[in-house]
């Protein structure tokens, strides 16, 4: 109840202290809203800091698998390495055995040239016979063609041990270039974890201030309520004041009007037994008179009387009035302008090729933003916290920090069916017939680089991240419809191609 249904008036109470307590109530009310928003907001950071904290987790298990592959390969080169010191070993032994066989054959050759023919002759001379001269020359050249064969042996030997030594090389640089291929591969994965770090501070300093905005605010909201109830406390002291001194001054009137009843009463008492003596009298004198006069003794009817008092009855009229309210049936339509894109006839006219233009890859398409490699919003039903009402999202929502005018590419080639701001909510948007039912479209942009008819290549620029149209911030809305539905973008692109 307030203070002036209480007391009927405003002269009861210190007015300014309804205003200050309005006021403080309007601060209030704006404060908690505000902090509903700050809240709302901070849930939305949090929630982004864990899904990046998840893709950490994610590239984390991926370098994880890649280093140990790595690991493996160079566990693989340091065996063929061992391999390889062996073989040299035994190709140094092998030369080895092959100069000293090389070098005594020289020896050899060296004695019987200085020895001349002097050797034959003693050969010859030294032989008992014939036949004993011919087996002597036979021993001769056995000793050379041993020496040739065993030359020879280990010439072949150590081609052998060049040959196995040349595999093993060969396996080195075969696992060299592998190592080289899963080492870029482990620096993208570190360059993406790196990207999604970045995002993630990104998010936990956008938090880590929007907590700090909370505590402010909550602060605020705890000083506005101290001073409201310190208003309050005031307004409740005056009206307590105003009551008791309308207590007082309706018990002293109760007081002045009993005492007045009183001296009423009492004059009505005096007035009814000054009557009641001169009726008395007055019977008295008629008795008398009757007797005097020898009347008849029919007696006389004196009619009764009563004297009655007048209440003093105050007038309380029941005064009723009417309290507007507010409808509680009170909705408002939340304006979804997707749902006003058709892919009408110009869509169907352009789908006459049984094949896209110029797509690649397992699925035909690749990921719109190359310089982005993050998400925000994906495919499906989303609370909107501006709107304060859910939605289905058509699509995906591709953005990072700082990432206005960032390029956007054709996810496929195929032909321009859409490149400019049609009213829809969309903003700038961009939308692309690939053939075969299919089609994608690029929302938000700043500016589109392409005209109605183009047609483009997979990977050609299209235009450029903005926040035009039905946006709360600088992305990418990306969609891909199939005969003019959509579809979940995942079922055709990805952040790895």
């Amino acid at each position: 109840m307030s203070v002036s249904a209480l007391s009927g008036g405003s002269n009861m109470f210190r007015a300014e202290y309804e205003d200050d307590i309005s006021v403080l109530e309007r601060r209030q009310a704006e404060l908690a809203e505000e902090r509903k928003q700050l809240e709302a907001v901070l849930n939305e950071y949090d929630n982004a800091v864990e899904e990046q904290e998840e893709y950490l987790r994610l590239y984390d298990d991926k370098m994880a698998l890649q280093e140990e592959e790595m690991s493996n390969i160079n566990e693989q080169i340091e065996l063929i390495n061992e391999q390889m010191k062996e073989l040299d070993y035994k190709i140094a032994l092998k030369t080895a055995e092959v100069d000293k066989g090389i070098e005594e054959f020289r020896e050899r050759l060296r004695a019987m040239y200085i020895a001349g023919n002097d050797s034959i002759a003693q050969v010859l001379a030294g032989s008992a016979d014939f036949y004993d001269m011919l087996a002597r020359m036979e021993m001769v050249q056995r000793v050379s063609q041993h020496d040739n064969d065993m030359i020879t042996a280990l010439t072949h030997k150590i081609q052998e041990l060049n040959l196995d030594k040349e595999a093993l090389e060969a396996q080195y640089a075969e696992l060299d270039e592998k190592k080289a291929n899963q080492l870029k591969v482990l620096e993208e994965l570190q360059a993406t974890y790196a990207n999604h770090q970045e995002t993630l501070e990104w998010y936990e300093a956008k938090a880590e201030a929007q907590r700090s905005l909370t505590s402010e605010l909550v602060a605020e909201e705890e000083a506005v309520e101290a001073e409201l109830q310190e208003y309050i406390r005031q307004q409740q002291a005056e009206v307590a004041r105003v009551m008791e001194e309308r207590r007082q001054k309706e018990e002293a009137e109760r007081r002045e009007k009993e005492e007045a009843e009183r001296k009423r009463l009492e004059e009505e008492q005096k007035k009814l037994e000054e009557e009641k003596k001169k009726q008395e009298e007055e019977q008295k004198r008629i008795e008398e008179q009757k007797a005097a006069e020898n009347s008849d003794e029919g007696e006389d009817q004196i009619s009764d009387y009563s004297v009655y008092t007048e209440e003093d009855i105050e007038d309380a009229p029941d005064d009723t009035w009417e309290v507007a309210m507010p409808d509680d049936n009170y909705s408002s339509d939340f304006y979804d302008p997707y749902n006003d894109y058709e892919f009408g006839k110009t869509y169907e006219e352009k789908t006459e090729s049984s094949s896209g233009y110029g797509t690649s890859g397992t699925t035909g398409f690749i990921w719109p933003v190359p310089t982005v490699r993050n998400i925000t919003d994906g495919y499906g039903e989303r609370y909107i916290v501006e709107e304060g009402s859910s939605s289905f999202h058509k699509g995906i929502d591709i953005n990072k920090p700082d990432c206005y005018g960032e390029t956007i590419v054709a996810s496929a080639g195929g032909v321009v069916l859409t490149a400019s701001d049609t009213g829809n909510g969309y903003g700038i948007h961009v939308v692309i017939d690939h053939g075969n039912g299919i089609s994608t479209l690029y929302a938000h942009m700043s500016d589109a680089d392409v005209s109605v008819g183009d047609e483009v290549q997979q990977g050609q620029v299209i235009g450029y991240i903005g926040s035009t149209g039905y946006a709360y911030g600088n992305h990418l809305h990306f969609e891909v419809r199939v005969d003019g539905a959509h579809t979940d973008p995942f079922g055709y692109v990805s952040m790895d191609n």
